[in-house]
C-alpha cells in the first residue's frame, strides 16, 4: 500500500538570530500561515488533534519545560501552499521565539523543537517536519529524530494525528530529558522506544 506522507527531518534552525538570509523567514504570506502567537504547547490550527492527545501533550511539554528549560511547539496546519516545510519551521521557530529565551551561555538557549503536522487530504500530501535548535541538536540528532519519525508513522497511516503527535513529543521528551540529566518519571518512565513498554509504544515501521 502506498503511503501519503511526506516525511523529512533535518536539524533546521540553527542560532535564528544568525541566518537573516533565509527570506523564507521573512515572507509576509508566509507568516500568515500560522498565528502570530502561539495557543500554548499545541498550536492546533487544522483542528485535528482530539482532547485528550492535546491535554497529554500539553501537560508533557509543561513537564519537559520546567525540568530541562528545553521548549517543544507542536503545530499543525490546514495547508501551507507550495512553501516547504523546512521554511514554515524556521518561520514558527523564529516568530514565536521557541527555545530561544536562555541568556549567551545557557546551555539551554536555542533548546527548541518545532513539530510540524500538515494533515492529509484528498487534494495534499500529508507532511510532517521535526526542527531542532542548536541547543538539541546534540541529543536530537538525524538518526534519533528518524526514530521519533517511526514512532509517529502508524498512527499518522490511520490519520489518528492526536496519539501520533503525543508519541512524537514522548520521544522528544524522553531523549531531551535524558540529555539534560534530568530524571523526572513522568517525562522517562513511558519510554516509547523501550521495547518492552507496553500500551503506548508503537514498533518502527518503515515507508512502504
Amino acid at each position: 500500500m502506498g503511503v501519503m506522507w511526506s516525511l523529512k527531518v533535518r536539524p533546521l534552525w540553527v542560532l535564528l538570530q544568525l541566518v537573516p538570509g533565509l527570506l523564507a523567514a521573512q515572507d509576509p504570506a508566509l507568516l500568515k500561515l500560522f498565528p502570530s502567537r502561539p495557543a500554548g504547547y499545541l498550536t492546533d490550527v487544522a483542528k485535528v488533534v482530539d482532547e485528550a492527545s492535546a491535554a497529554a501533550i500539553q501537560d508533557l511539554a509543561s513537564r519537559l519545560r520546567s525540568a530541562t528549560g528545553a521548549e517543544v511547539a507542536v503545530v499543525t496546519l490546514p495547508a501551507i501552499g507550495d512553501y516547504a516545510p523546512a521554511d514554515v519551521a524556521l518561520a514558527i521557530g523564529r516568530a514565536w521565539g521557541v527555545g530561544a529565551k536562555g541568556s549567551i551561555g545557557d546551555p539551554t538557549r536555542n533548546a527548541g523543537v518545532v513539530i510540524l503536522l500538515v494533515p492529509k487530504t484528498a487534494n495534499q500530501r500529508g507532511q510532517i517536519y521535526l526542527s531542532t535548535g542548536q541547543g538539541v541538536e546534540g541529543i536530537i540528532t538525524d538518526a534519533t529524530s528518524g526514530r521519533i519519525q517511526d514512532l509517529m508513522l502508524p498512527a499518522l497511516r490511520e490519520q489518528q494525528y492526536g496519539p501520533a503527535l503525543l508519541q512524537g513529543v514522548r520521544g522528544v521528551s524522553v531523549l531531551l530529558a535524558k540529555g539534560f540529566g534530568v530524571s523526572d518519571s513522568a517525562l522517562t518512565a513511558a519510554d516509547p522506544f523501550e521495547t518492552g513498554n507496553s500500551g503506548d509504544s508503537l514498533p518502527p515501521v518503515a515507508i512502504a
